[in-house]
């Protein structure tokens, strides 16, 4: 049944939206933003975007730089490796730099090896590498001397004249003893102290005229006899109970007498040009009694 009195407002009726939700139990209608909200909250949710753009980069490079980052493998064994080799460097340098002092011509001021007796500089080599090897007086031969002698460095010691040098890092001479004629040769000392002290047997004891450590070699176009003069130095120089060397009545040239010739190097010593007419080499297997 209708009820005239009453009526139901039409979209086109100009009564307010609040009063159609008085006139409608039960039924509560939502309700239209206006522009101004509409507005602030789209200002809000950009606002909060850009909050959780900015905290998203933060924990992203939190992430990528921790606190306590884990050390990198590479740098980490390398790191393990230079601690492990650092003492070892260190004793290498210090037993390398002997030979970096030899090798530059300069003479090592200690050695720490047990089996190199503590003696002063001047008993140790200061030469180069010696054009030729030579032993000192009553060597074996070569290889059975370089096997029985121990380096001990007691022929160095006793020598009284210092002809005897030893390299004791090794660098000269294979680091056994030697003789350079040049610089200090072998006086032939009435007491042949290092044959007598040589305590391996690398060094026998054998009489003078027996000594053969090398042998004389002259070079005659070098020799100042060949220009006319009457130089005899090197047969002054020689022992006169070896009386090695000769002059040529013939030639005018000194001659060597090698089945005499001990090789001591007192004439190379002696010879006044440059470089030496006259220098000792190591004996050959084969010789002649006499060369020129």
């Amino acid at each position: 049944m209708s009820h005239p009195d009453e009526s139901i407002p039409t979209a086109s009726s100009p009564t307010d939206l609040s009063e159609i939700a008085k006139s409608v139990p039960g039924e509560i209608p939502p309700a239209v933003p206006s522009d101004s909200s509409i507005i602030a909250d789209a200002e809000a949710k950009g606002a909060a975007l850009t909050a959780a753009k900015t905290t998203g980069k933060a924990l992203e490079s939190a992430a990528e730089t921790p606190s306590n980052p884990v050390p990198d493998r590479r740098a980490f064994f390398t790191k393990l490796m230079r601690d492990a080799v650092g003492p070892l460097a260190a004793i290498l340098e210090h037993r390398m730099e002997p030979v970096a002092q030899a090798l530059q011509g300069q003479h090592p001021a200690a050695f720490d090896d047990d089996d190199v007796p503590s003696e002063p500089p001047d008993s140790y080599s200061t030469s180069p590498q010696p054009r030729a090897i030579l032993r000192p007086p009553g060597a074996l031969s070569a290889g059975d001397f370089e096997f029985a002698c121990s380096r001990c460095a007691k022929c160095v010691e006793v020598c009284p004249v210092k002809a005897i040098q030893i390299d004791p890092a090794g660098m000269v001479a294979g680091g056994f003893p030697y003789i350079v004629p040049e610089i200090s040769p072998c006086v032939v000392c009435a007491d042949l102290s290092c044959m007598k002290n040589c305590p391996t047997g690398a060094l026998v004891l054998v009489d003078k005229s027996a000594i053969r450590i090398g042998r004389a070699e002259v070079d005659h176009q070098q020799c100042l006899r060949s220009s006319g003069e009457d130089c005899r130095l090197c047969l002054e120089a020689c022992p006169a109970d070896i009386n090695a060397l000769v002059i040529s009545s013939s030639s005018g040239k000194v001659l060597v007498k090698l089945d005499r010739c001990i090789g001591c190097g007192l004439c190379e010593n002696t010879c006044p040009t440059e470089p030496r007419a006259i220098v000792v080499h190591p004996r050959p297997q084969l010789e002649d009694s006499i060369i020129a």
